[in-house]
């Protein structure tokens, strides 16, 4: 079965009409991400045209993403995760790219998004939930925060982009790390690769990110590239396909499977 650790499916609706019927079709599970209210209620309207179509199924992650670090959907986030109704809470962490002033790290913007994300932190920790972080530019403060990540049920580092020696000293220090590769190791990306060739086989998850992140060429990344992804992945690390498939799916449901 395909696992897909990390898609946005209302953005590929958005772009891809067609999607839902081709991926119900398919052996697939992935947990797709909402950042606001209303996107997550079309999220789990998405879910019922899956899930009563076919074999593929997926849980919800909902946070507040650092490139809109607002206050806006943390009580609709808290209410979530009190009732059950997410698998995992972010996108949470840290943004720094520079593209925007907001993503510059000033002390201001440092402040602001340690906020949002310490208040994810401790929904995650409260209710049991594993987090899943995007961090550009940030890599230095997932070892900041390391004592608390640790308490969790799991750290998905979504669209890793540390080194060999972070997945080593992040797994040293306790933090329940996972760490999900996408279309990034198909674009010839070393330290992608070189991390996914290091980390133990039972922490990696595989994702499209989709619709973002495209292939050379592609207008955005579509659910079915995640079977390009778990093949590179394979390679990389010298594997059958189908056993790294295998493995995956297993880290998948470990990750966001019941406590």
């Amino acid at each position: 079965m395909l696992a897909d650790a990390h898609i946005h499916l209302v953005d590929l609706l958005e772009r891809d009409s067609s999607f839902p019927e081709r991926l119900a079709a398919a052996d697939w599970i992935g947990c797709a991400a909402s950042h606001d209210e209303r996107e997550f209620g079309r999220s789990e309207e998405l879910r019922s045209v899956i899930e009563s179509s076919g074999r593929a199924s997926f849980v919800s992650s909902f946070g507040i993403h650092p490139q809109w670090a607002v206050w806006k959907n943390a009580d609709f986030l808290a209410g979530l995760a009190a009732g059950g109704r997410i698998a995992a809470v972010g996108e949470a962490g840290f943004d720094f790219f520079g593209d925007r002033p907001e993503r510059v790290r000033t002390p201001e913007n440092e402040r602001t998004q340690r906020g949002v994300f310490e208040f994810q932190l401790a929904l995650a920790e409260r209710h049991g939930l594993p987090i899943l972080l995007h961090l550009r530019k940030a890599m230095d403060l997932a070892y900041a925060y390391a004592g608390r990540l640790k308490r969790l049920r799991g750290a998905v580092f979504h669209s890793f982009s540390g080194t060999e020696r972070d997945v080593e000293s992040l797994l040293a220090k306790g933090v329940p790390a996972w760490f999900s590769f996408g279309t990034p190791i198909l674009k010839g990306n070393k330290r992608s690769r070189a991390a996914c060739a290091a980390a133990p086989i039972d922490r990696l998850l595989a994702e499209t990110d989709a619709p973002w992140q495209p292939l050379a060429g592609a207008p955005h990344c579509r659910a079915e590239d995640i079977s390009a992804v778990l093949a590179e992945i394979a390679a990389i690390r010298g594997l059958e396909p189908r056993r790294v498939e295998e493995q995956i799916e297993g880290n998948f449901r470990r990750c966001y499977g019941p406590g």
